[in-house]
């Protein structure tokens, strides 16, 4: 396990992100279109999962509804994963982390696993609250170092 986590490339842990907005996506498309859902403010207690666009109030005994809110878990269990992933990788091969985030075309990767645990967290009470401003500061340290990397030591310069 050790070994297969040390080797995984970064944009696999990457793909959590689409993972995650597939889930909103589809689950936001299906609360818009079924009857059942009726919109409601987004910050009332009615509003049950508040993930932009919007807020609804649905019937939950609605078959349809039901398979596409698990639908909406599986997703996020998969871009959790994929986030677990490479917090593992940083833990356990934090040498190979390293080489990677000293190529900006290697580190690229990076930035979107933050988003997609930002993604993930949003809007989990506490503790994804935390989770967001923790990966938010994370992610403007990485895109300074980023561009200290691509301009310094690369000599990369935007056209």
């Amino acid at each position: 396990v050790e070994v297969f986590i040390a080797n995984m490339p970064m944009t696999i842990a990457a793909v959590g992100l689409s993972w995650v907005t597939q889930g909103v996506i589809w689950f936001k498309f299906m609360e818009e279109n079924i009857d059942s859902c009726t919109t409601v403010r987004f910050n009332s207690p009615s509003c049950t999962y508040p993930e932009f666009p919007g807020c609804f109030q649905c019937d939950t005994s609605n078959p349809i509804y039901r398979f596409v809110l698990t639908f909406h878990y599986f997703c996020h269990i998969v871009a959790l994963t994929c986030c677990l992933l490479f917090l593992a990788k940083c833990i356990i091969a934090w040498r190979v982390v390293a080489d990677e985030l000293s190529n900006p075309t290697t580190m690229t990767p990076c930035g979107v696993v933050c988003i997609a645990m930002i993604c993930v967290a949003a809007g989990r009470g506490l503790i994804g609250e935390v989770v967001v401003v923790l990966t938010s500061i994370f992610h403007i340290l990485l895109s300074f170092w980023f561009m200290y990397i691509a301009i310094c030591k690369f000599g990369q310069l935007p056209d």
